[in-house]
């Protein structure tokens, strides 16, 4: 009798690749965003905000969020709960996930874009409502 092997080694490929491309298109999504605010940053007198809404970019993040589910519903398939359960548990995970950050992405780069990076720094915001809490006593 052979021993049965509990790998499966589909659901494993398809894990290891959509990790891959999952990665990949998140590198490209960061890179070009800081491509963007580098661009901003050196012409902040002709452009006033941040643009991070070019087709290349959502393209990207479309891509990263299409992988990301693809992972997440193949990570849960190992569990034996379906396929089409998996899925849609990783649907009600990642998009409202994905939804949420680019809103976020949003609000943050026009906050860097009106005030600049101390508009963004969280660490000495907190310094700061230390020393005006100290002032005050």
């Amino acid at each position: 009798m052979l021993p049965q092997s509990h790998s499966l080694p589909a659901i494993s490929t398809a894990i290891l690749l959509t990790t891959f491309f999952a990665i990949a298109l998140g590198f490209v999504f960061k890179d070009m965003l800081e491509y963007q605010v580098d661009f901003w940053a050196k012409n902040r007198q002709t452009q006033v905000k941040i643009d991070y809404k070019k087709p290349q970019l959502f393209i990207a993040y479309l891509g990263l969020t299409f992988f990301l589910t693809l992972f997440v519903g193949e990570c849960l398939s190992v569990f034996k709960i379906g396929y089409l359960f998996a899925s849609g548990l990783a649907l009600v995970v990642v998009l409202p996930t994905a939804l949420l950050m680019w809103v976020q992405l949003g609000s943050m780069l026009e906050l860097l874009s009106r005030g600049g990076s101390e508009a963004i720094a969280i660490d000495t915001y907190l310094e700061e409502k230390i020393a005006s809490a100290t002032a005050e006593k």
